[in-house]
């Protein structure tokens, strides 16, 4: 496309902007409308997503020791297992320390402890942290072949049915956000139809004159593009205020012993005014494309 042409079409659709502002209006409000609810969904998504990979990332496992093994051979298998793949930390847990915070958690009932502290029936143990969930079983079995190993313990069920929830939840939320696409498409498609349909004679005289299929359909596409990024540009403004206000408000709430805790302003923003411009220039250059089809067969 030569830059004297790529100028003309751009000049035509903002010129085309100006000169439909009661269609234009409905197209850019019903794009903002669109992507407000892809929107919406993302910031509902990506927060689910982030206190998922939280509680991945919070998931230990207790490994604990058979009794009276020496320094030497604590010391040899913290080694042995801080090599073992899928292993992110080891911390050593001795029986007295394992008391003391025993005490700490028991708070005002503490006093039914006292006297264990010279016959301690707790035993030493590993603390270990997963760099992945996903290989919590085979991190288990290889600290369960090592020697003086008593028990292995980790929540097996549980993980599994936390890493099956997220993995249901990222390919469901991957599916709507397609889904969601694809409806805003044909919305939009319908609305700049009507557009299209009011200047049908401006199409068929250009036609007539011998204009080419994408000589006609190009400036139509350019002004679904503008529509499309003042839209994203509208519904970023809203949701940015928005969830700016929310995550605000709601930073260190508690509901019960949980703390709510959203994605940060400045981590999210970003990404989602990268994604709402390009989701806003797709569909508003694939509305077009879309209604313009019908009308340029004349």
């Amino acid at each position: 496309m030569k830059l004297r042409t790529g100028k003309f079409f751009i000049r035509e659709g903002f010129r085309n902007l100006k000169r439909n502002g009661t269609m234009s209006t409905a197209a850019i409000t019903s794009v903002i409308a669109a992507l407000l609810v892809i929107g919406i969904f993302f910031i509902i998504v990506i927060n689910i997503d982030y206190a998922a990979t939280k509680l991945e990332s919070q998931i230990e496992m207790m490994v604990y020791l058979e009794d009276g093994l020496s320094e030497n051979i604590i010391n040899t298998m913290e080694t042995e297992i801080r090599s073992i793949n899928g292993v992110k930390s080891v911390e050593f847990i001795s029986k007295d320390v394992a008391l003391k915070n025993l005490e700490k958690n028991w708070g005002e009932n503490s006093y039914l402890l006292e006297g264990l502290e010279g016959d301690n029936p707790l035993p030493d143990a590993f603390l270990i942290t997963l760099s992945d969930p996903s290989k919590a079983s085979a991190v288990a079995l290889s600290v369960s072949s090592i020697s003086n190993i008593e028990k292995v313990v980790y929540g097996k069920e549980e993980l599994a049915k936390l890493l099956n929830a997220t993995y249901v939840m990222r390919i469901s939320s991957a599916a709507i956000i397609l889904i969601l696409l694809f409806i805003s498409v044909f919305i939009i498609a319908n609305t700049i139809k009507l557009t299209v349909y009011a200047r049908r004679r401006e199409i068929g005289i250009m036609k007539f004159v011998g204009a080419t299929d994408w000589f006609v359909r190009m400036p139509f596409i350019i002004e679904g593009i503008i529509v499309g990024i003042i839209g994203a540009v509208s519904a970023t403004a809203i949701l940015g205020a928005g969830y700016y206000y929310c995550s605000g408000l709601i930073k260190n709430q508690m509901i019960g012993l949980m703390s709510i805790s959203l994605i940060p302003f400045k981590q999210i923003i970003s990404s989602m005014v990268v994604l709402l411009i390009i989701v806003g220039v797709v569909i508003g250059a694939a509305g077009s494309l879309i209604s313009v089809r019908r009308f340029i067969k004349v």
